[in-house]
C-alpha cells in the first residue's frame, strides 16, 4: 500500500501516514498499538527514498496536458479519482455538480482510478484505463470517448478503443512516472477544472 501510495506521487508523507493509520484501525485493531506514528514516518520516508520516481515526469505531463484539453471542452477530467470506478464516477459527478452551481455547463467526464493505476504500479499491465461518460444526451458517451481517445492521440498517446460506451479507452505502453513534490496538493490537477471553468 506504502510502495503504490509512493509510485502514484500524488501523497504527502503524512497523507500516507493518515491511510495507513485509518487501514490498520479498521482492518487490524488488535495491532494499533504496535508502531508509533513516528515509527511509521520513518518507514514511509524509507519506501519514498526507495521508490519514488524521479526525472521530469514527461509522461505525467502529457497525460495531464490532454486532461486540460478536455477540461476546455468542458469534460471534467480528474486524475486518481475515487478508488473503484463507481468511487471516479460520484467523484466526477460531484465537480461537475459544483459547475453547474456556477453557470457551467459540462458535457461528459474522463478520470482513472488508483485501481486502474496500481496495475501499472505492480508491473501487472503496461495500460493505463480511463473511464468516461456523458451528462446531455448530446454528445453521446461514444463521442465523449472519442473526444478523449483524441485528446490523448494528441498529447503524442498510443491509444486502444473499440469504440463502444462501454471499454475504457486505454492508453498503451504508459510509463508512469509522476513524483510528488513537497508543498504539492493532493488533489491539485483535479482542482485545476473548477480553476479553469470559473477563469
Amino acid at each position: 500500500m506504502i510502495t503504490n501510495y509512493v509510485k502514484a506521487g500524488f501523497h504527502s508523507d503524512d497523507e500516507i501516514l493518515t491511510e495507513c493509520i485509518e487501514r490498520i484501525e479498521d482492518s487490524y485493531p488488535d495491532e494499533c498499538e504496535r508502531l508509533t506514528e513516528d515509527e511509521f514516518t520513518e518507514i514511509i520516508q524509507t519506501y519514498r527514498q526507495r521508490f519514488q520516481n524521479e526525472g521530469d515526469q514527461e509522461n505525467f505531463r502529457k497525460l495531464d496536458a490532454a486532461f486540460g484539453a478536455l477540461r476546455e471542452r468542458g469534460i471534467v477530467a480528474q486524475h486518481y479519482a475515487g478508488y473503484t470506478q463507481s468511487d471516479g464516477f460520484a467523484d466526477c459527478n460531484e465537480e461537475a455538480a459544483e459547475l453547474e452551481e456556477n453557470g457551467e455547463t459540462p458535457i461528459g467526464c474522463c478520470f482513472y482510478t488508483p485501481q486502474d493505476l496500481e496495475h501499472i504500479l505492480n508491473g501487472d499491465s503496461t495500460r493505463l484505463y480511463c473511464s468516461f461518460g456523458n451528462y446531455l444526451e448530446q454528445p453521446t458517451a461514444v463521442e465523449i470517448g472519442q473526444m478523449v481517445a483524441d485528446a490523448f492521440r494528441a498529447a503524442g498517446f498510443s491509444v486502444l478503443w473499440n469504440g463502444s460506451a462501454e471499454t475504457k479507452v486505454a492508453i498503451e505502453n504508459m510509463k508512469w512516472d509522476k513524483r510528488y513534490t513537497e508543498g504539492e496538493y493532493r488533489f491539485l490537477y483535479c482542482s485545476r477544472a473548477s480553476a479553469a471553468y470559473r477563469g
